[in-house]
């Protein structure tokens, strides 16, 4: 990595700064130097996706958080409201109908942006049987309370889908439009 030359107004806040600690310095190659013209310049014109990723605990509480998680990483969007709810669902599934679910599970959240397109993605650890996005529905009288939550998704997304089997774990996606 090339380093920038020092601006002169850096000597002061340069001074202020502690000497690192011996013991940190294999922990400090691991992170680039924050160079914040360069977060900038990232953050007004991304050349590359956004990541979030986030482990949560396989609970019903916590879907919450990851539906609240989600509905801030498009808050500047027409699409908060709606990547909120698919990752409420695809979390809820992922606590309900898999393994992620058991004691001691977890499952992880993956938010990922471009200009144009937001990916919103649970992976969960298997078991249960593989999610379907085209599960039929039987008419009246005999509607079930659940399986619309991944055919509501599909009319959301421009894409959604998944990979992995209940062996290796589940991948459950859904793409959104930002333009």
């Amino acid at each position: 990595m090339t380093s920038l030359p020092a601006r002169p107004d850096d000597a002061p806040y340069r001074a202020s700064l502690p000497e690192p600690h011996p013991d940190n310095a294999p922990y400090r190659a691991e992170l680039p130097e924050p160079r914040p013209n360069l977060i900038w310049a990232a953050a007004r014109h991304p050349r590359d996706a956004i990541t979030w990723r986030k482990i949560f605990p396989g609970t019903t509480e916590h879907v919450a958080d990851a539906r609240r998680l989600a509905g801030l990483f498009l808050n500047d969007t027409p699409h908060a409201d709606d990547a909120a709810w698919i990752v409420g669902e695809l979390a809820a599934n992922a606590v309900l109908h898999s393994a992620s679910g058991a004691p001691g599970g977890h499952y992880v959240l993956e938010l990922l942006r471009t200009p144009r397109l937001a990916r919103l993605l649970v992976c969960d650890l298997g078991g249960g049987s593989r999610p379907t996005f085209t599960q039929a529905i039987t008419a009246p009288p005999a509607l079930p309370e659940g399986g619309y939550g991944l055919r509501t998704i599909l009319r959301l997304a421009i894409h959604a889908g998944v990979r992995g089997t209940p062996a290796t774990g589940h991948a459950v996606w859904a793409d959104l439009p930002l333009t």
